[in-house]
C-alpha cells in the first residue's frame, strides 16, 4: 500500500513577544503591520476587523503589551476596545465610548478597536459617536490560511510534547477538514491529547476523525 502523501507547507515567520509566539503568514501580515504602525495611526485610531477565531484578541494583547494600552472602559490615554460592534445599540455603552473617544483624541492618545463587522456595519444609534467612528481606519484580519493554521497546530502539539512526525501527519489531515479558526485548533489539539491519554490510544488520524466528528 502506498503511504499517504504528506502535506508540505512553508512555515510562517514566528514573532516572539514576551511569552507569546505569534506566527505571521500572508493572511495576518497586513493586520499585524497595521497594528505595529502605532503610534502613527490616522487620528490615533485603528479597527481590526475579522471573524471569531481569526486572532483579533491575540493582536490586541500584543499591542497592549507594546503600547501600554488599557482595556476599555479604563480612563487611559491609550485604549483597547474589543468586540466594539457588540456595544452598538447599547445606549449607556455608546455614551461612554463617545466620551472616551473625545477624551483620547484630546489627550493625543489612541484606540485599537476589534470587531467582527466593518465600522460602517456597526448599528450605532448615537449620531455623534457614529460621526467619530466614521473616521476610524479599518484593517481586515481574515480566517487563518493553511500555512498559519498548520504552524499553529504544530506549535500546539509541540507544547503538549507530541512527537513531531505524528503531529505533522495529524495536522495535515485536519487542515482541509476543520473550521478555519485558531480557537478550533486549540480545542482540537487539547481534545486529541486528552482523549489519547484517557483511552491510552495512539494519537493518529483515526482518533482525529473521531474527535472532529464528536465536536460537530
Amino acid at each position: 500500500m502506498t503511504p499517504p502523501r504528506q502535506l508540505v507547507l512553508p512555515l510562517p515567520e514566528r514573532v516572539s513577544l514576551e511569552r507569546d509566539d505569534y506566527f505571521v503568514s500572508a493572511s495576518n501580515r497586513p493586520a499585524l503591520e497595521a497594528v505595529e504602525a502605532w503610534p502613527a495611526w490616522t487620528g490615533g485610531m485603528l479597527a481590526v476587523i475579522g471573524p471569531d477565531g481569526a486572532g483579533k484578541s491575540h493582536l490586541a494583547g500584543l499591542h497592549a503589551r507594546r503600547s501600554g494600552a488599557a482595556g476599555w472602559p479604563a480612563a487611559a490615554a491609550h485604549l483597547v476596545v474589543e468586540d466594539a460592534d457588540r456595544l452598538a445599540g447599547v445606549p449607556a455603552a455608546e455614551e461612554e465610548l463617545f466620551h472616551a473617544f473625545n477624551r483620547v483624541v484630546g489627550e493625543g492618545g489612541s484606540i485599537l478597536f476589534t470587531a467582527r463587522l466593518p465600522v460602517a456595519g456597526w448599528r450605532v444609534r448615537l449620531a455623534d459617536l457614529r460621526t467619530r467612528l466614521n473616521t476610524v481606519v479599518g484593517v481586515a484580519l481574515p480566517p487563518p490560511d493553511d500555512a498559519l493554521l498548520f504552524a499553529v497546530l504544530l506549535k500546539l502539539f509541540a507544547d503538549r510534547q507530541i512527537d513531531a512526525e505524528r503531529a505533522a501527519e495529524v495536522a495535515a489531515w485536519l487542515l482541509p477538514r476543520m473550521d478555519r479558526s485558531l480557537g478550533e485548533a486549540r480545542r482540537l489539539v487539547a481534545a486529541l491529547d486528552e482523549r489519547s491519554l484517557a483511552e491510552k490510544r495512539r494519537l493518529d488520524t483515526r482518533l482525529a476523525a473521531e474527535v472532529l466528528a464528536a465536536g460537530r
